[in-house]
């Protein structure tokens, strides 16, 4: 039997359940800008002094990471970066084994970096310890950054933290965890920092315009985490589709404090499935928290008001946040495929939609155009038909036994002229009726 294969435009479609912008050509959200190395010629790295030397190079870059790299004991990649593009082949993982204050630390993108795109890569830390270390991922003064499927594990002070005069990033598709267990006793005077992500350093650490403007999209705060989901002070966040299901009983997941210029939060289609406290207000930063959860589970009050962000952006409808990121091949983290010339795959075995199982098809999303294409099994028992509805109930589109499907057993919807929105699509075939969802930006 043939697969129901349905294409997706990338950019004006997108399925509303697993799959969900997982490709992502470009950064939706604050970080919208980064192009990072652009289409430059790629290089591929397997040790610590080519990936450094070719990060410092001025001009667009776009350098794969492939193999583990360690970075060397007391040694760090600490530079201004700029107009860099860096892919992790499929496996590419950094790793710093050193858990001393001077010896921690992965990357750091110091004041001035500009134009960063960092996707597909594991960062791996030597484990929690409170020596005031360094960050696997450190955002010291970034701007126009979008890190996308990467994994943090196990950073000495946290796994990734924005501070400085970093602004206008988008962190998407990433998992947080700490597989390691925290070693106690630590100078800092934390016995468990197993604190992940930091939003501003200090009260009055502030970018220019004085907020960290910073999308969390489709983010996914996993076993091990005991804070910083995130931390965060003077910044306007947007933390969408996220997912935090974390086994540290004493967890809080949002610490948000106001700082000196205040702070604003939206909270959208997040799941929170298991966590100890949702949200922690940091009064000793002073300011104003506004703090909205808009349709998330288990979520808490409102605090304040906070508007939607302005900028365009794709929903997962919240019921399915925990499946789709918790994917283990296809969701959160460092599960892209990318090839050794930098292009990335355009399937993935763990997309198909299983509620479709039920009539022997998969879903999958393919660069196409502006069309949605249904290839039907070759041998069909009975009528066809494919309606499609607006949330409201109202019909927009029906099809029933075109002698032409059943010619060439593929029949293409054309949707440029429905309205932006989302739709619920109803597929009858061989006598069983399964349903999806797509909306059309």
């Amino acid at each position: 039997m043939k697969r129901l294969l349905l294409c997706v435009a990338l950019l004006t479609l997108m399925w509303q359940v697993k799959g969900q912008d997982y490709y992502m050509a470009a950064p939706e959200g604050f970080g919208a800008a980064a192009t990072g190395g652009g289409d430059a010629t790629s290089v591929t790295v397997t040790n610590y002094t080519d990936l450094k030397a070719n990060i410092k190079l001025a001009g667009p870059k776009v350098i794969l990471v492939s193999g583990t790299i360690t970075i060397p004991e007391g040694q760090r990649i600490s530079e201004v970066v700029t107009d860099k593009t860096i892919l992790g082949l499929p496996g590419a993982k950094l790793v710093n084994n050193t858990q001393t204050q001077s010896g921690s630390g992965i990357l750091n993108l110091k004041n001035g970096s500009n134009n960063v795109i960092i996707r597909n890569l594991i960062f791996e830390g030597p484990g929690a310890y409170d020596v005031d270390g360094r960050d696997n991922l450190t955002a010291d003064g970034c701007t126009n950054l979008w890190v996308d499927h990467c994994e943090f594990q196990d950073g000495v002070d946290g796994n990734f933290d924005i501070k400085g005069n970093s602004d206008d990033i988008t962190v998407s598709w990433c998992k947080f965890t700490y597989l390691k267990p925290a070693v106690p006793g630590g100078p800092g005077g934390s016995n468990d920092h197993r604190f992940s992500n930091l939003v501003g350093s200090s009260s009055t650490n502030a970018p220019v315009d004085g907020h960290y403007s910073v999308t969390f999209q489709n983010c996914y705060w996993a076993d091990g985490v005991k804070a910083r989901m995130p931390r965060a002070r003077n910044a306007e966040l947007h933390i969408l589709n996220c997912y935090v299901n974390t086994d540290v009983s004493s967890s809080t997941a949002l610490g948000l404090g106001g700082g000196i210029n205040d702070l604003t939060c939206y909270v959208e289609n997040t799941d929170f499935a298991n966590v100890g406290n949702v949200y922690q207000n940091a009064s000793s930063d002073g300011g104003t928290v506004s703090l909205v959860f808009d349709n998330c589970l288990n979520g808490e009050s409102n605090v304040g008001t906070v508007t939607a962000p302005s900028y365009s952006y794709t929903v997962i409808a919240v019921e399915d946040v925990a499946e789709v990121l918790g994917n283990e091949s296809c969701g959160a983290g460092a599960t892209l495929e990318i090839t050794d010339t930098g292009d990335i795959s355009s399937s993935c075995d763990g997309l198909g939609l299983e509620d479709l199982n039920a009539i022997g098809v998969n879903v999958y999303p393919t660069i196409v155009d502006d069309m949605c294409y249904i290839e039907l099994p070759s041998q069909l028992n009975g009528s066809v038909s494919i309606d499609m509805f607006t949330l409201m109930g109202q019909k927009v589109y029906s099809y029933q036994n075109n002698p032409q499907l059943e010619a060439t057993n593929r029949y293409a919807l054309d949707l440029s002229r429905l309205a932006k929105g989302m739709y619920v699509c109803t597929l009858q075939i061989n006598g069983q009726t399964e349903s999806f969802r797509l909306m059309k930006r």
